[in-house]
């Protein structure tokens, strides 16, 4: 069964890679931490934007080697899993289990960034993931004196506070972080 959920209502926790084998298997990239953690799901929803994703049943889903694998319920051969390649995989936000001390992505892009001192950087337009930590891209203002893009470790010794309510992000940059810019001339 094939459901609709409205957009602003799913939390984007992977993709489909390609098909496994010949029964309809799919190979997952697991965005989640650890990438198993996509297993917890009864139902993903899958399309290229959470405006046109449908709902699809999740029977198996495991690990195998360092790639996650799955079967849907409606997907029951290699033709039908290879129209979900390249497919992203969401899930309802609602469901999502966030500790108090994380953030869901979603929530920090566009977040107003800070320095201790109150000087603004600008604002969060991506996230990205480098094995060891996550790296928060911050574009500076149109109008500032040297514009530009800050990347910034989202760690505790750079991000002293989050306010998502506020859609602010304080941070303390310790010497040597000006490398952590680059100019846009």
């Amino acid at each position: 069964m094939r459901t609709k959920k409205t957009s602003e209502h799913l939390l984007e926790v992977g993709a489909v890679h390609k098909p496994h084998g010949l029964k309809g298997a799919l190979t997952i990239y697991s965005y989640t931490r650890p990438a198993i953690g996509i297993a917890g799901y009864s139902f993903w929803w899958l399309g290229s934007t959470a405006a046109n994703a449908t709902r699809h049943s999740v029977q198996r889903c495991w690990q195998h080697g360092r790639r996650i694998l799955a079967e849907l319920q409606d997907i029951s051969d290699v033709n039908a899993a290879e129209r979900l390649a390249g497919m992203k995989v969401w899930v309802p936000v609602e469901e999502v289990d966030v500790d108090d001390d994380e953030y869901l992505w979603q929530d920090l892009i566009g977040c107003e960034v800070y320095q201790a001192d109150g000087g603004l950087l600008g604002s969060v337009t991506a996230l990205e993931e480098y094995g060891a930590q996550d790296i928060l891209t911050v574009q500076s203002p149109a109008d500032a004196a040297q514009p530009g893009e800050w990347m910034l470790p989202f760690i505790e010794e750079v991000v002293a506070d989050v306010d998502i309510d506020a859609k602010r992000i304080t941070v303390n940059l310790p010497e040597g972080m000006d490398a952590c810019f680059t100019p846009r001339f």
